[in-house]
């Protein structure tokens, strides 16, 4: 029998995933790892531990698939994008990866806005600026550290190190590209001619290639390390909200992903390179030529439940936490919570942006306080949601995914505050799954991507419907939170 693989190298844990063509896991491997902080705003990884680490979970996955590697027919990946890994001439990494989460470049945004001007550089990236994104970092990198930046030989995204790791071959692909917001969106190439106006080398950029396109193959040395057989065939893969929408399906327009992760983000594939005029969202090249995607990035998902666990309960698990919202009606007794620990990406491209609860009375207790978390997160969504509305986006069907789709509580949440039905689908492991699609239709086990997802990812049955009564409540409390923000960002 033939096997994929796919490797989804996230945030706080990477993973390897072994399936058959159909789409059933064989075999999987995880290990966490930690985000270093050694200032306030700053978000780094060491890519050596993360290459450590994906070694080890691909040995596990094999171990726990209990197959001949030689059955694998090829290997794909996904990844946390924006991120920024410098390599030197001998392709080690000069320091730790500023990750999406970084926010120290405020400064580098208004620079690069200062040369080309706002709307030349969105109308060609399709994008706005935000701290955490690999062009920002990389300016931050030559205006203060000036060593490590005439050190460097080519300029990648984290996935992009770990492939090269396996492959020895160093390029990236269209979706990842995009994402580092210095990328000529609509036509798929290196935007090089602002890259030379903000005064950055060219020449650090690597190759980019498509999401299915073969990259190389496993290294004798790697194959040793690891236990896959030298000679599997590599494909690039993508960026993680990419392959995460591949993994549910969201490869044609009307099928919109809901996915509560660490982060949170709403999305939905085009035909052709849509785009908010206001560029509350973003846009990005998806995992076919063409393909564009547009989603709302939001970066307050189900970490706001780790804050709150880790800082306020720690003796309740996050399933004690979905019995917990259940005991509270809808709209949590005219409590709201302002997810924004983070800052928040859309709709408002705020780093400064804060976490609020508003409306708190004495009759309100933790019950409260745990529910209005939960459905802050889904109001903040929904924001995204509005958007795609304004932009004729159509919406067919949504699906939730990630932590979202694993509670009932988050379900009923987001059925209710999007006034829609919400469907789920029967496998898991998204990113991987559509990082390992990327490797079927790279080696010729899929004529395309639609044929691979029509194969592979099945909806379950259950369907969660909206309740007329808590889309009332939750209408009133959308217009709130909305005032919330707009009320407070002076004070941000």
């Amino acid at each position: 029998m033939s096997y994929l693989m796919g490797i989804d190298l996230g945030t706080s844990s990477v993973k390897a995933v072994i399936m058959d063509t159909d789409g059933t896991i064989a075999g999987l491997g995880q290990e966490g790892y930690d985000v270093q902080a050694p200032a306030p705003g700053y978000a780094q990884q060491d890519m050596e531990l993360l290459w450590k680490a994906t070694e080890r979970v691909i040995k596990q996955a094999i171990v726990n698939a209990g197959i001949n590697p030689s059955n694998i027919k090829g290997i794909g990946f996904s990844g946390q994008m924006h991120g920024l890994v410098l390599l030197d001439k001998q392709m080690k990494p000069i320091r730790p990866a500023i990750i999406w989460a970084d926010q120290r470049t405020k400064h580098q945004i208004d620079n690069i806005y200062s040369i080309i001007g706002m709307d030349e550089f969105r109308k060609v990236t399709l994008n706005s600026l935000s701290t955490g994104f690999f062009i920002c970092s990389l300016m931050w990198i030559r205006d203060n550290e000036p060593e490590s930046y005439n050190r460097t030989y080519k300029a990648v995204l984290p996935k992009d190190y770990i492939r090269y790791k396996l492959s020895g071959e160093l390029a990236t692909d269209v979706t990842d590209a995009s994402s580092t917001v210095i990328f000529d969106t609509a036509n798929r190439c290196w935007a090089f001619d602002i890259i030379e106006r903000i005064g950055i080398n060219p020449t650090l950029f690597p190759k980019h290639f498509e999401a299915y396109q073969v990259a190389g193959e496993v290294t004798q040395e790697c194959g040793e390390r690891t236990g896959l057989r030298s000679k599997t065939p590599v494909v690039y893969g993508g960026g993680d909200s990419l392959m995460h929408s591949v993994g549910n399906g969201i490869i044609k327009p009307g099928v919109i992903s809901a996915n509560i992760g660490t982060a949170g983000q709403l999305s939905s594939a085009s035909n052709y390179p849509v785009f908010d005029k206001q560029f509350r969202t973003n846009s990005f090249c998806h995992a076919q030529d063409n393909l564009w995607i547009i989603f709302g990035g939001h970066l307050n998902g189900g970490i706001v439940l780790k804050w709150l666990r880790d800082n306020y309960f720690p003796h309740l698990s996050y399933r004690e936490f979905d019995g917990i919202a259940e005991e509270i009606p809808a709209g949590s007794d005219g409590a709201i919570f302002l997810p924004y620990l983070s800052g928040e990406r859309t709709p408002y491209q705020d780093p400064s942006a804060k976490g609020i609860y508003f409306g708190m009375t004495l009759r309100h207790g933790y019950k409260q306080m745990i529910r209005a978390a939960m459905e802050g997160v889904v109001l903040s969504l929904r924001l995204t949601l509005e958007i795609f509305k304004e932009l004729n986006i159509p919406i067919e069907r949504i699906t939730a995914s990630g932590g979202g789709a694993k509670s009932g509580t988050w379900l009923q949440m987001q059925a209710d505050i999007f006034n829609a039905p919400i469907y789920t689908v029967a496998g898991k492991e998204e990113a991987c799954t559509g990082a390992a699609i990327m490797a079927g239709v790279g080696v010729n086990l899929y004529e395309s991507v639609e044929q691979a997802c029509s194969r592979i990812v099945k909806y379950n049955r259950e369907i969660t419907l909206p309740r007329a009564e808590n889309v009332k409540v939750y209408d009133e409390a959308f217009e709130k939170f909305k005032l919330l923000y707009l009320n407070n960002k002076s004070i941000f």
